[in-house]
């Protein structure tokens, strides 16, 4: 009897982002790196340092509004590599940038492009150091960060422990208020500032890396849901989140009551804001908090981690399941 083997593919629509991922690792051969994937950055061995590096790129499909202008469009890209650094406790070195850019773009674009990247690396105390121009039909730009920080200050993603506290920095939902407004044609700068030019928490992240006390750390790019579901396979454990106690930003609670919206959906499943998720044994959250908050930043409790691997919110007197609501490449968002 003749057998026919059928290979199944899945498309990487069906996988979504993060398997692909996993998908990936499986191929690829270690090498002397001390953290690889599934961090928000490579570590290196670098004396009594790490030498930490991480990618990020842009395209026009994906990130580039069209109401973004070249010197935010700038401004973003090194923003978000920037982020990276700032959620392991990093300084930041260096950046090099890849350009893959129409033939039609104007001098004028390319030059107040790199004004912004400029501006936003020196702001937090970086430069662009090189890259690479190539021809491209669409705008597409990937930025590589390097930075540096001490082995027992480095903030992982793994070790976060049952009955610590979950905190973020700042606030919530500064990129979903920008993004409906963009959707529904509210014309306000200040409000679509939060998403076109997200804010590296790279300060505050030197303070927490220097305090020796936080148990795991991440930022927030796709979504606070999405977030914890990351934080959870890589912890086996579980969170309790307070939906009342995430901190939303005043844009989106202005708005939210103007146009009938649920601010906390916006404050819980989209991304872009870039603040960091920690967790910290609950003995130390008040220094932490008085550290963070001498930078001008706050630190905001918004629940605590859970032997029970799953993930509930509370709200008022309800305990639900939170679904996994935030963004993931190739998938897409519900808000889109």
């Amino acid at each position: 009897m003749e057998m026919t083997l059928r290979l199944i593919v899945k498309r990487l629509s069906g996988l979504g982002e993060r398997k692909a991922i996993q998908l990936i690792c499986g191929v690829l051969s270690k090498g002397n790196e001390a953290i690889g994937i599934g961090d928000d950055c490579a570590a290196f061995e670098f004396g009594e340092e790490y030498l930490l590096v991480s990618t990020d790129i842009i395209t026009a499909e994906t990130h580039i509004h069209k109401k973004m202008t070249p010197w935010q469009i700038g401004w973003f890209v090194v923003a978000i590599n920037l982020s990276d650094i700032a959620a392991k406790g990093g300084k930041p070195l260096g950046l090099v940038l890849a350009l893959g850019l129409p033939r039609s773009i104007s001098d004028i674009f390319l030059k107040e492009l790199m004004e912004g990247a400029d501006l936003c690396a020196t702001t937090h105390g970086a430069s662009i150091v090189g890259g690479d121009t190539k021809e491209n039909p669409n705008v597409t730009i990937c930025g590589t960060v390097f930075g540096t920080v001490k082995k027992n200050e480095f903030m992982g993603r793994k070790g976060a422990k049952p009955g610590d506290v979950v905190a973020v920095t700042g606030t919530l939902g500064k990129a979903g208020v920008g993004h409906y407004a963009l959707q529904h044609g509210i014309e306000n700068r200040e409000i679509t500032r939060g998403l076109f030019e997200p804010s590296p928490r790279l300060k505050e992240g030197m303070v927490l890396a220097g305090l020796k006390v936080i148990n795991s750390c991440m930022d927030i790019s796709d979504g606070l849901s999405s977030s914890l579901y990351q934080l959870q396979e890589l912890n086996n454990v579980g969170f309790e989140i307070e939906k009342e106690r995430i901190p939303l930003a005043q844009d989106l609670v202005k708005l939210a009551s103007q146009e009938n919206l649920d601010a906390y959906e916006y404050g819980l499943h989209f991304g872009g804001d870039y603040e960091l998720l920690l967790t910290v044994p609950p003995s130390k959250f008040e220094e932490v908090q008085r550290s963070v908050e001498k930078t001008g930043t706050s630190l905001t409790v918004i629940g605590h981690v859970t032997k029970n691997r799953e993930i509930h919110v509370v709200d008022g007197g309800s305990k639900k399941i939170l679904p996994n609501g935030g963004y993931e490449h190739f998938r897409g968002s519900s808000f889109c």
